[in-house]
């Protein structure tokens, strides 16, 4: 794409190819026209255009995607976006453009394969690949563009530019010979785009997860016909898959099918028992793509359940399939575990020293990690608990807490719809989480305040209680979610705690899914996705927006009145001693809260950066009185929809 004049006459043709009608009562095609005419006056003007000038042209066209996410001017707006992304980038040579630019391409392709901009955006991205020199990528998007879109407008042009990468190569192969040597090493093969498929599944939902070694342009197909969901992953470094066929043993999906239609692309059918509806995310390090499945009929044969006791070691019932090079056998591994092993290191700070009669409990711990089985380490575990001072279910023995601490509102609720409660403690493993500067860890900070949560709720709640994990291991994002779902959860509550950049920033926040409002948000969703932030320049809400399937869901309101609950419990019960800082209910784009399919919140109990609230998550006695607020919010939510569900309308 060149600058300029090119550029404005590109959007010319997608602001008259799309139909565009001055009378539509849609309001995104007056907002499009506003964005359109904008930038129709910035090239039509005779001075140089500033980065500025075209970051509020870029402005105006994401407000149109982010205000009418599913209007008739949406797709239109995200392509245009790219382009101006792109732009960005060949001015100013900036990575985060060429890379947001990149992504937002990928987004529309996946998003709406079916408009006729899908081919432009497969075809403009890789030119950007191209203008780095990267040709191995930039030929696999133009193939792909032949393969998806035949019949597309820039169908010829992608014919083109494989013919002239082609004779590029075979010019640069016979022109400069590699010379061997006997001593020279043989250099490994690229590592595959497309490396493995996961799979969490009952009866009515399904998550399936594709690793890939990076960002990858892919195309999701649904077929009602036949209960078929198609997903064709495009890579440049070839996919390394080998047609096989992966039965799980329970779950609405019957079969999942992984082929190899050509060189560059991968194919994964996933046969359904009933037709099902989708939306994806994308997460990185390392990078991934999930797509969950809701069924939209009515429920299929029920599958084996999922054990309580498996549950309770975060250990959903899974399948598991590594993409192997196509000379070695498929694998399949269908053992219900895929917590990574992870070494426990017992010289890290801690949130209780052990005493040194703890010895029994550290081996356990050593023991269980190194068989790198999550059950097995959790029962290693429960071998020194008695030494240690724990109670046999691994919950730390909560000192004595006066009596004005406990709450009142704790006095149970009636039970009604709530059944089950999945407690979620944030980080863990290999993943500390933010930690202090007296080293204190966010990972254990999280998993002592959701034990006495779990210990706190069961009390004053007739209902199942779970937690993703109960020891320290590592547990991706996407699995802590798929446990909830799994297991037919009614509540979500992942616990964490916060960090600043500035060291007196103080208080707790909860927060709901949903498009971060502030940087501040975006920030804070940042940190607990795992995400590298390039540079201040980059906005990470609207990325993170983006990468949301843009679909409302009915969950978001339920998990605002649930967030404020919490909230204002936890502020009630920790300011009469502590004067903590009340941030109030927040929003932003976190992946462990995506695809919930039940009121969700993501508690940020205190901030760690902070040495006054880090020497205060330091004591027990603070930590319980953390647990009791949040249960304190849970209990009112609970009495709250009963009452709703109570009164008559």
């Amino acid at each position: 794409m060149k600058t300029g004049k090119l550029f404005a006459a590109i959007v010319a043709a997608v602001f008259l190819s799309s139909g565009y009608a001055f009378a539509s009562s849609d309001p995104s095609v007056a907002a499009y026209k506003k964005a359109a005419d904008y930038y129709h006056k910035l090239e039509g003007s005779n001075k140089n255009v500033s980065r500025r000038q075209l970051e509020r042209s870029l402005e105006l066209f994401k407000a149109i995607y982010k205000k009418y996410p599913r209007a008739a001017k949406t797709p239109e707006a995200i392509f245009m976006s790219g382009q101006l992304h792109g732009d960005l980038y060949y001015r100013y040579h900036r990575k985060v453009d060429k890379q947001s630019a990149l992504t937002i391409y990928r987004v529309l392709v996946r998003t709406y394969p079916d408009h006729s901009l899908a081919d432009d955006a497969l075809y403009h991205s890789g030119e950007l690949r191209l203008k780095d020199g990267d040709t191995v990528e930039a030929m696999a998007d133009f193939r792909g563009l032949l393969r998806w879109f035949p019949k597309g407008d820039k169908a010829p042009m992608a014919k083109i530019m494989i013919d002239k990468l082609q004779k590029d190569i075979r010019h640069s192969k016979y022109s400069l010979p590699k010379i061997k040597t006997e001593h020279a090493k043989a250099e490994p093969p690229p590592e595959p785009d497309f490396k493995r498929v996961r799979y969490w599944a009952n009866d009515t939902y399904a998550r399936v997860v594709f690793d890939v070694s990076k960002r990858i342009h892919y195309k999701i197909e649904r077929d009602d016909t036949t209960n078929k969901i198609t997903v064709d992953i495009l890579g440049g470094q070839g996919n390394g898959a080998s047609d096989q066929s992966i039965k799980p043993p329970s779950g609405m999906v019957q079969s999942i099918d992984i082929s190899s239609p050509s060189s560059e692309i991968s194919r994964v059918v996933l046969n359904l028992k009933a037709r099902g509806n989708y939306n994806t995310m994308e997460l990185s390090n390392p990078e991934r793509i999930v797509i969950d499945i809701n069924v939209d009929d009515k429920p299929v044969a029920a599958g084996l359940p999922i054990q309580p006791e498996a549950a309770q070691n975060g250990a959903p019932a899974t399948v598991e399939s590594a993409v192997k090079q196509p000379e070695d056998k498929p694998a399949v591994v269908a053992d219900g575990l895929t917590t990574p092993k992870v070494m426990v290191d017992l010289n890290a700070p801690v949130i209780n020293p052990l005493p040194p009669a703890a010895t029994g409990a550290e081996a356990g711990l050593a023991a269980g990690a190194t068989a790198g089985n999550a059950v097995a380490e959790a029962a290693a575990n429960t071998a020194g608990l008695a030494e240690a001072g724990l109670v046999p279910d691994g919950h730390p023995v909560a000192p004595d807490v006066s009596k004005d601490v406990q709450k009142a509102s704790f006095t149970p609720a009636p039970e009604f719809k709530i059944k089950t409660i999945v407690i979620d403690p944030g980080h863990g493993g290999k993943d500390p989480g933010a930690i202090g500067h007296g080293g204190l860890r966010e990972k254990d900070v999280a998993l002592d305040i959701a034990l006495r949560l779990e210990k706190l709720v069961k009390t004053n709640c007739n209902c199942r209680v779970l937690l993703t994990r109960r020891t320290d291991v590592f547990i991706p994002l996407e699995e802590r979610t798929a446990f909830a779902n799994t297991n037919d959860a009614d509540l979500f509550i992942s616990i964490h705690a916060n960090s600043n950049k500035k060291r007196n920033v103080s208080g707790v926040e909860t927060y709901f899914l949903s498009p971060a409002r502030s940087k501040e948000e975006g920030y804070v969703a940042a940190q607990e996705n795992m995400m590298n932030q390039e540079s201040d320049d980059e906005d990470i809400n609207d990325l993170a927006f983006i990468l949301y399937d843009m679909q409302s869901t009915d969950k978001i309101n339920e998990s605002s009145r649930m967030a404020a609950m919490v909230q204002q419990s936890l502020v009630d019960g920790l300011k009469p001693h502590h004067r903590s800082h009340d941030h109030g209910v927040k929003q932003a784009m976190f992946y462990v809260l995506h695809g919930a399919r039940m009121p969700s919140v993501l508690v940020e109990t205190s901030f760690i950066s902070n040495p006054k609230e880090e020497k205060l998550l330091r004591s027990a006695t603070y930590r319980e009185e953390i647990a009791e607020g949040i249960a304190g919010g849970v209990s009112n939510y609970r009495r709250e929809t009963q009452m709703a569900f109570l009164t008559p309308e």
